[in-house]
């Protein structure tokens, strides 16, 4: 019987965590286009291991479950958008964050994520998502937002009888409701920036005071002068 060697055993299993974890991402990214080109509802276990090119178990045991292995596709969807946007923008007034998350968000939605967002929107909005799933698209950008009112609670400017949790939710159940209008086509792609920065602005200034709600009301404001946000769009796959 050969015995292997300690540094051998470990550069095997650095190789073969290295493999698992690029075969993980390689999964991730192909249901990303998949959500893109099917949606949600209709995609199962078999159809994901088709398209990923490896057998269902493999799926089972890397992530758990149907819900586990879509669920890990919406989560890098914000992971990889929004959690450098939030490094980006950490030094910057509320007004300035609000702004960059939603032109963020537009550039996306119009760009590389239209058919992306399309299906996860109208999957949002069904009458019963599954939980597990509508939480990955809810919970990661309520987050996001409750670190945008947090640095507006720290400057003072913050309304008292503010519940943080319960304001944060609805912004992005806004958010989200101005792009489904635009999912059904009741809002223009040249629009949709406006609408969501006017809205969701409009919002903020109900809650804030002092230079906080002087800024935003001056953002929405400035919205009237700017060049519409409708970039060129490449491909509607991600």
């Amino acid at each position: 019987m050969i015995t292997l060697s300690p540094s051998t055993q470990k550069n095997r299993k650095r190789r073969l965590s290295t493999r698992v974890v690029e075969r993980r991402e390689r999964i991730i990214q192909t249901v990303r286009t998949l959500i893109a080109k099917r949606g949600i509802e209709p995609v199962g276990m078999r159809d994901l291991a088709e398209e990923c090119g490896v057998a269902v178990t493999t799926l089972y045991n890397q992530f758990g479950s149907r819900e586990g292995v879509i669920g890990a596709a919406l989560h890098a969807v914000f992971r990889d958008h929004f959690v450098p946007l939030a490094e980006r923008t950490q030094n910057l007034s509320p007004a300035q964050q609000i702004d960059a998350r939603i032109t963020a968000a537009t550039q996306a939605i119009l760009g590389e994520l239209r058919e992306y967002s399309r299906s996860t929107m109208s999957f949002y909005f069904s009458p019963t998502p599954h939980p597990l799933l509508r939480s990955e698209l809810h919970d990661f950008v309520v987050v996001d937002f409750r670190h945008v009112v947090e640095d507006i609670e720290r400057r003072g400017d913050l309304e008292p009888w503010v519940d943080i949790p319960s304001f944060t939710d609805d912004i992005v159940t806004q958010h989200y409701s101005l792009v489904m209008k635009w999912v059904q086509g009741y809002i223009r792609d040249q629009d949709l920036h406006t609408r969501c920065l006017r809205a969701i602005g409009t919002s903020f200034m109900g809650v804030t005071h002092g230079n906080t709600r002087l800024e935003i009301k001056q953002l929405i404001a400035a919205d009237a002068g700017r060049v519409a946000i409708v970039p060129t769009r490449e491909a509607d796959a991600i």
